[in-house]
């Protein structure tokens, strides 16, 4: 097995895969997407992990990704079934997003998200990938500079080591080692407890100098209504996204997530295996100083400061 402890400390293409297993992820990637498609990649991807010691890098999609496949499922779901992964949300959102357009990523995990739509956006562009569990933070920022290595025009990305709730403080978070994207701000008892720092998404937002938001996604299992509603009850209408993307944990939340965010204007249009998806059913009407300053946005890089930098 790798060590661990440097496994992010070569560059790209350290963990290229060799041939053999290339070949049977691009084969997996291929597959009819049925029932038949995922027990046929299911079959490989074990085939795959049966010789794996370590990780690997590579090229999904446009992005760079430095995998481990034993302990995230997401990254699994990814590299071996994309379609099982978000795929309509995931093209939903490279086509709300302009080049110009600013991505909010709370939970994001490996990054996979956040890759895609910093791969897509322009120099003027925002990423803001949210990530408390320090193990995924490594894969995060890895993935997300390499992916913008080659990038001509880098938008500004914005990695916050932070949990997104109702208040700000330091939080007890559970680190799932099993499945490093299960973990979260929910007691677990089979989890490793650690500290983390939480605030609110409005804070964030503010501190980042945020004036626009055009997609925001939400993943952090069970924990959505605790992040989202006090943000959609409070947030002025120039800040309001034009699409949300929420892991529906409807089962674990304690508050009416979905129903405050139709309240701001929102429909729900789609409805996916993990996911649902919310947009704005009418053109926010602004007021005379928000107006201004989605214009003032638009001309003056407000959401591009400090573009063409990774800020952790």
């Amino acid at each position: 097995m790798a060590d661990v402890d440097h496994m992010f400390d070569h560059h790209f293409g350290h963990y290229a895969p060799d041939e053999v297993t290339a070949g049977r992820i691009a084969w997996c990637r291929r597959l009819p997407h049925n029932w038949f498609g995922k027990q046929l990649a299911q079959w490989q991807r074990k085939r795959v992990m049966k010789t794996l010691d370590g990780p690997l890098d590579l090229r999904l999609d446009g992005i760079k990704m430095r995998v481990v496949l034993m302990d995230n499922v997401s990254e699994r779901s990814f590299v071996f079934m994309p379609w099982r992964f978000d795929a309509l949300e995931r093209d939903l959102m490279l086509k709300l997003l302009p080049k110009d357009g600013v991505l909010v990523d709370i939970g994001a995990n490996a990054g996979i998200y956040s890759c895609l739509a910093a791969k897509r956006l322009g120099q003027s562009g925002v990423v803001v990938a949210i990530e408390p569990n320090p193990e995924m933070l490594k894969r995060l920022r890895f993935n997300l500079e390499a992916t913008v290595a080659d990038c001509a025009d880098k938008p500004r990305i914005e990695i916050q080591p932070i949990a997104v709730s109702d208040d700000s403080g330091s939080m007890a978070f559970y680190v799932n080692r099993e499945n490093l994207g299960a973990s979260s701000l929910t007691e677990d008892q089979n989890g490793q407890r650690i500290e983390v720092e939480s605030r609110p998404l409005l804070a964030v937002m503010d501190e980042l100098k945020l004036s626009r938001m055009h997609v925001l996604k939400c993943d952090i299992e069970g924990c959505e209504d605790r992040a989202l509603v006090p943000f959609f009850t409070d947030v002025p209408n120039h800040l309001l996204p034009d699409c949300v993307i929420i892991e529906h944990n409807s089962d674990q939340w304690q508050q009416p997530l979905l129903e405050v965010i139709k309240q701001r204007g929102y429909l729900e249009s789609h409805r996916t295996r993990m996911n649902v998806v919310l947009q704005q059913r009418r053109q926010i009407k602004l007021s005379e100083p928000e107006e201004a300053l989605r214009k003032a946005a638009k001309t003056s890089s407000v959401a591009g400061l400090a573009r063409n930098k990774i800020s952790l």
